[in-house]
């Protein structure tokens, strides 16, 4: 069974429509990763299968049930777990207790917090489990609101340019812990990145965007460099 399907789907702010009849089928323990110019649509269609931002037209179907209409936190109990463009994480509180916010939405809440298996993807936050998150640098932030979505054991993770603004080392390390999550937890992902090197390490599947509809995809091994430069440049 493919892990999410999207048919059809139309999403506006308002009366201005960004997807214009998106179709994807994203296939389990692999990472699809979206590609393409900036305002051509990949947020909003995060936000729209996660339910920030409502389905106008079409279906939204995840592990075989149709989503599309479930707010926010039905499909974070669903396995659906998302992290935003700039992270989001609460400044003003420690490294542990923005760990215990991924628990709310969670089905998993009465197991608590797994930090054992937390702390050995990112050994970081164990030991700055007690600082402010808003002491953190960005790299280590971003590293914070992974696993923060961890923490409520989805088993499909949306993530929005998650290299942006960290630096090269720390995205090393945030591309070999998807992979990880890919090969030992199943975990399957969606990711939208604009970095082309960083899209090749953790890649299995390709979707290209363009006005709100995708234009082409493919399997990673059938992309080199130049040509998803040439996609992302159109």
């Amino acid at each position: 069974m493919s892990e999410l399907i999207i048919d059809q789907v139309v999403a506006a702010y308002g009366q201005s429509t960004i997807l214009w009849g998106v179709n994807m089928t994203l296939q389990p323990a692999r990472v699809t990763t979206v590609m393409g110019r900036n305002g051509v649509g990949k947020t909003t269609l995060l936000k729209t299968i996660m339910g920030l931002l409502p389905v106008k037209d079409g279906h939204i179907h995840f592990h075989g049930q149709d989503v599309s209409k479930l707010p926010p936190f039905k499909k974070a109990k669903a396995g659906i777990a998302y992290v935003p463009q700039g992270r989001e994480i609460i400044p003003k509180l420690t490294v542990y207790e923005n760990l215990q916010l991924g628990l709310e939405a969670s089905a998993h809440r009465k197991a608590g917090l797994p930090e054992d298996e937390i702390y050995s993807l990112f050994p970081i936050l164990k030991d700055f489990r007690k600082r402010l998150g808003g002491n953190l640098s960005g790299g280590q932030q971003q590293q914070l609101a992974i696993a923060r979505a961890l923490v409520s054991r989805p088993s499909l993770l949306l993530l929005d340019e998650p290299t942006e603004g960290i630096q090269p080392s720390i995205a090393q390390e945030i591309a070999q812990i998807l992979r990880q999550l890919v090969k030992d937890k199943g975990l399957s992902i969606l990711l939208v990145e604009q970095k082309i090197d960083f899209a090749q390490q953790v890649s299995d599947h390709y979707y290209f965007m363009d006005r709100g509809q995708m234009i082409a995809n493919g399997n990673a091994g059938d992309f080199t460099a130049a040509t998803l430069q040439q996609y992302i440049a159109m």
